[in-house]
């Protein structure tokens, strides 16, 4: 997958990901358009070249940049210097390990929601222990889906030798897929979680998954995602 070039999921160009490395690994950030125009970043990318930003920043400001958990935080500084009217965000479980980690004032997750507006949704699912938020972006071609860590799509031969290692000591293996080791730190009742996204997810529009390791779903892939969370 070609790192650090954005792609437009849908054909307004209102939702749009690239995927970034962060050293042994490659992950991917999501940007959604609110209705004022702006874009909600999340999971913004580290080390992203000028190029990327100032691509992103031809389709709209950027107002708000999400950490969905307490370990996808490492682009925010760089993000917020070259975004300064740009806010950061956590959710409160993730909030004091994300301002330690950045240095930076990050707001909790309560004062980002009101400004979503109707298209765009950002979900703590049932079941949760620490939080690992979901984000939901919907356009007139249909519905996006940020899965964050418990969902991926890694291809063979994705990333270093050692993260393969530790991937597969993880339970994180090639293919689209539940990943039952991290929902040890993220879960304390995966049924419900599972129930819960489960149910969010089965929008019969459903236009492309985004995991926060791995390939976009969509098409047959996409159609998959019941299956998975069952």
């Amino acid at each position: 997958m070609a790192l650090y070039q954005w792609q437009a999921l849908d054909s307004t160009g209102n939702v749009q990901m690239l995927t970034y490395s962060f050293g042994p690994g490659a992950a991917n950030t999501l940007a959604a358009r609110l209705e004022d125009g702006s874009f909600l970043v999340v999971s913004p990318a580290s080390g992203a070249p000028e190029a990327a930003l100032d691509a992103l920043a031809a389709l709209g400001p950027v107002s708000a940049l999400l950490a969905p958990n307490a370990f996808h935080h490492l682009g925010q500084a760089q993000w917020r210097q070259r975004f300064p009217d740009a806010v950061s965000y956590a959710p409160d479980g993730a909030l004091a390990r994300v301002t330690a980690k950045t240095g930076l004032r990050v707001a909790p997750l309560a004062e980002l929601l009101p400004k979503l507006g109707n298209r765009v949704q950002v979900v703590l699912p049932n079941g949760l222990k620490a939080p690992d938020a979901l984000v939901r972006a919907e356009t007139t071609d249909g519905v996006t889906w940020f899965a964050g860590d418990l969902i991926s799509n890694m291809q063979p031969g994705e990333g270093s030798a050692i993260f393969r290692a530790i991937s597969w000591l993880a339970g994180v293996g090639p293919g689209y897929r539940y990943n039952r080791l991290p929902s040890m730190l993220y879960l304390k009742d995966k049924a419900a979680w599972m129930a819960d996204v489960r149910t969010r997810m089965a929008d019969g529009n459903l236009l492309a998954v985004v995991p926060a390791h791995g390939a976009v779903a969509t098409g047959e892939t996409v159609a998959r995602t019941q299956e998975i969370l069952a």
